[in-house]
């Protein structure tokens, strides 16, 4: 087994560069530390993309090791640390490799997987001089499991799903790979293309911030009360407009823009939470007060159309760039009605009785990662559509957008409460990739809502009920087992069962109030 293989570096590209579909393969980009992992029975060494050692920094990487033929393997890949939407985390993975010899619990707070992208060596092969396709072939035939992930590859014809999905899970970029070409140790070439994500949306336009007094900007006085520093944007919500991130418009200013949202109507009263929590919203949603404070607010009326890379965790837009402002005909529906009026914080009530769980014991849903996926479980279903993707493409093209719908929800872990019909979506969702997994020996039932669709719940509360049933319950037997969720009498309840005979045992049973329909 070499020592050391320096890694193969990726072009900047865009999607429409790949022509031949028969020739290129899409696949999603993590955000990570690149590393390629030297791996053999019993031993595990990580190499960054500097070639320096990092393997002190991931202990829980181990059990790469316990995967490896007997002659060994060596894989080219990211080390990933998840949020609590099972997406990719920077700050995370910061965390981890802030530190040479990270602590017992922090590897716990913090755990790694190691996505693993190419095999470059394989039980006494060099494998590196292959095709991509073949080597991708065989990457997927060691049957891999966590902590390590082997992710969905696509034929350039699923460009738009993988895009698409790239775009709800969150991630920042793709890649384009040729299938025909070997791997080229330490070089850049344009056989791998990275392509950032470019979206386009329309915000609402809620305030501007002026050029600082001792701010400059190309073409304009040093300050002034009508100069744009940057225009606040927002997204409609639940309870008014959600604060998602400020955006210049650039040195060459459109003067109708600018002259557009300096004339427009103003108000005191700001869209946005300030500062810290409020009732109601979630705290991401809120302006920082240092902005608000310079902030020239306006009523409704302007829209503008913006580029970004995605949204944060905490819901901003990604390096978002001014494009103009919206035609009044061209504004979608969503972003056309009028701001709820502020409303005074409701006085505190007494809490709400928590709802009883029977006869369930812990799970790992419960307390600290109740409102989290779970790595293993975000990595189980990649590597489920991994699989699907060669044998079952419709399938595998199904559970992909769902896993999407689910890492959506469970950002969401963080507001008060949400629909039951969202929520008993999110279970849907789950249910589906379960199926996938557990086949026949998996019965389900999660009928709608009813009248009572409108009724909020804890986010995640039932979807982690139903988690703990399928782990408990089900994945244990060989027999299997049926989980269903019930709505009716002012409850949700969750119930699972071993076997087709088995007696129902309430895994949940969540008090409801009906809501707005």
């Amino acid at each position: 087994m070499p020592d050391l293989v320096p890694p193969m570096l990726p072009a900047a590209g865009e999607l429409d560069e790949a022509t031949d579909a028969s020739r290129w393969a899409v696949e999603f980009a993590w955000v990570g530390h690149r590393c390629v992992a030297y791996a053999r029975p019993g031993r595990v060494r990580l190499l960054s993309s500097t070639a320096r050692s990092v393997t002190g920094s991931f202990p829980d990487l181990a059990p790469l090791g316990d995967q490896a033929p007997g002659a060994g393997m060596v894989l080219d890949g990211v080390v990933v640390a998840l949020d609590e939407a099972g997406r990719p985390s920077r700050p995370s993975l910061m965390r981890r490799t802030a530190t040479v010899r990270p602590d017992p619990k922090l590897v716990e707070e913090v755990p790694v997987g190691y996505v693993a992208t190419d095999l470059l060596w394989c039980d006494g092969r060099r494998t590196a001089d292959l095709p991509y396709r073949d080597r991708r072939r065989e990457l997927e035939e060691l049957g891999l499991g966590s902590p390590i992930l082997v992710p969905p590859s696509f034929s350039l014809d699923e460009a738009d799903l993988v895009v698409r999905t790239a775009e709800q899970y969150g991630l920042e970029s793709l890649h384009l790979k040729r299938l025909d070409v070997p791997y080229q140790p330490g070089r850049r070439t344009r056989h791998w293309l990275r392509v950032p994500l470019r979206r386009r949306r329309q915000a609402l336009v809620c305030g501007w911030v002026p050029v600082s007094r001792d701010g400059t900007r190309s073409g304009w006085p040093r300050s002034g009360p009508d100069r744009i520093a940057a225009v606040l944007l927002g997204l409609p919500g639940p309870d008014g407009p959600e604060y998602v991130g400020r955006v210049g418009l650039g040195a060459s200013q459109d003067r109708e823009d600018v002259a557009a949202i300096v004339a427009a109507p103003r108000t005191d009263v700001p869209p946005f939470r300030v500062g810290g929590a409020d009732a109601g919203r979630s705290a991401s949603t809120g302006v920082p007060a240092e902005i608000a404070e310079q902030a020239r607010w306006l009523e409704p009326g302007l829209v503008a159309l913006v580029e970004h890379r995605g949204r944060t965790a905490a819901g901003r837009l990604v390096l978002p760039s001014w494009l103009g402002l919206v035609a009044p005909d061209d504004i979608e529906p969503e972003l056309e009605s009028e701001w709820p009026e502020p409303v005074p914080e409701p006085p505190a009530e007494p809490e709400a009785p928590t709802a009883e769980i029977e006869e369930a014991p812990p799970a790992p849903w419960h307390g600290s990662l109740s409102r989290r996926l779970e790595q293993h479980f975000v990595y189980n279903t990649l590597n489920t559509i991994a699989a699907l993707v060669r044998t079952d493409p419709p399938r595998a093209r199904e559970l992909l957008l769902g896993f999407a719908d689910l890492s959506r929800a469970a950002d969401r872990a963080g507001e008060a409460s949400i629909r039951l019909d969202e929520e008993l979506a999110a279970v849907r969702a789950y249910l589906e990739i379960e199926h996938a997994r557990f086949g026949s020996r998996l019965e389900t039932s999660v009928p709608d809502a009813g009248d009572l669709a409108g009724a909020p719940v804890p986010p995640l509360a039932v979807l982690a009920a139903v988690r703990e049933a399928v782990q408990q319950w089900v994945e244990p037997h060989p027999e299997g087992g049926s989980v269903a969720v019930t709505t009716g009498d002012g409850e949700c309840l969750v119930t699972a069962a071993v076997g087709e005979s088995g007696e129902p045992v309430v895994v949940l049973a969540l008090p409801l109030v009906a809501g707005p329909s």
